[in-house]
């Protein structure tokens, strides 16, 4: 049997009872992809069989291999990022056991990562020529919440994947080549957009199916677990620690505006109208290279130019003057005419013109010196 080329991992827990027409309708399915593969059943300690009953189907399935998990750590997650290590293929796969994820999909998978180059090909429940789940309301609400939620998250090159939270997906083995992976939960390809070494993102659209035996494994203890692998992926310098950071050196410019305004009166070589705006602008100097530094250390090596560092330094101006000219319009109009208490009304001049200040400095300031952005194209 040739070496594999493309390795699906099955993680498993309690399956017993789908295992069978898993097996015929996936390696069907991959036959169908005319490239070698191999499908790994990665077990997390089931025990209604499913781990021996796949040892049993290997005789009619020889493309099959099955990996009875020894770890503490349980969950989908470790179980996915352990079925990785021990497969053969540089092109890799992920699917629920459950048949909620169609087999019949895999093809177009693999023809994504063959063809088009894609780095990352997510099967995709919410894309616009996808069907719509049939669940009911409340459910659709909590998995369209946790993507929302998701997106907050996400590097620059995945902001424009519409299900971050699909279990259903395929990349190339470079994507986590030296990465470390902090698995825990359900939720493995959030990590992977997360952390993981990619330019090209594909959707394929699907229809989520139903379970027709077995139980879900949704409940509190995954929800509480998605939202622990939020905050970590927060408190990078990515997510929203990157806001903290900027945020952090915002108040440091406070300090550097009136110490240099006090320096500047102190010694009267300026006006009382030059002096602030030197102040200003020194302020401005400082968070930029800060910012260079520290919170968009990873963008700046990107391009580290003088030309093109003088090219965000002057969008960095602009919009910090775009901002004080928000800050001033939002005391007017609060303060002023409509009678706010002015120091409240500040504060929030303040909170409202640093996330606008982030924001555009996100997404345009430093996005030239960011990776490439993904180009999602769905079938």
């Amino acid at each position: 049997m040739p070496r594999a080329q493309f390795s699906l991992i099955v993680p498993t827990l309690n399956e017993a009872g789908n295992l069978p027409a898993l097996l015929a309708r996936t390696t069907e399915a991959l036959a169908g992809a005319r490239v070698p593969y191999e499908v790994l059943i990665v077990d997390d300690g089931s025990t209604d069989g499913t781990a021996a009953l796949a040892e049993q189907l290997q005789a009619r399935y020889p493309h099959v291999r099955v990996l009875r998990r020894a770890s503490s750590e349980r969950g989908l997650s470790p179980s996915v990022v352990e079925g990785w290590a021990a497969a053969q293929g540089e092109w890799l796969g992920v699917m629920d056991a459950d048949l909620q994820h169609p087999p019949e999909l895999l093809p177009r998978l693999v023809e994504a990562l063959q063809t088009d180059e894609a780095d990352v090909v997510v099967a995709s429940r919410y894309t616009a020529t996808g069907e719509r789940l049939r669940w009911n309301l409340v459910r659709r609400w909590i998995s369209r919440g946790a993507s929302n939620l998701a997106q907050t998250v996400l590097p620059p090159q995945a902001c424009e994947v519409t299900d971050p939270m699909s279990g259903y997906f395929a990349l190339r083995r470079r994507v986590i080549h030296d990465v470390r992976l902090q698995p825990r939960g359900y939720k493995i390809l959030l990590e992977v957009l997360s952390r993981g070494r990619y330019r090209r993102v594909r959707e394929v659209p699907y229809q989520f199916g139903r379970r027709l035996t077995g139980q879900s494994k949704l409940g509190a203890h995954v929800m509480w677990d998605y939202l622990q692998q939020l905050w970590r992926l927060a408190c990078r310098p990515t997510g929203f620690g990157r806001f903290l950071r900027y945020c952090l050196i915002g108040a440091s410019g406070v300090g550097v505006n009136l110490g240099v305004l006090w320096a500047l009166r102190e010694a009267d070589v300026l006006g009382k109208l030059r002096a602030p705006a030197v102040a200003i602008e020194c302020a401005i100097l400082s968070n930029f290279l800060w910012n260079e530094l520290w919170t968009f250390r990873d963008r700046a090596r990107e391009a580290r130019g003088w030309g093109q560092r003088a090219q965000r330094l002057a969008s960095f101006n602009l919009i910090c003057a775009a901002g004080a000219a928000l800050h001033l319009s939002l005391v007017w109009a609060l303060a002023l005419r409509l009678g706010w208490p002015y120091m409240a009304t500040n504060v929030l001049a303040i909170m409202v013109v640093t996330v606008w200040n982030y924001g555009l400095n996100t997404t345009w300031t430093w996005t030239q010196a960011a990776a490439a952005p993904a180009r999602k194209t769905p079938a």
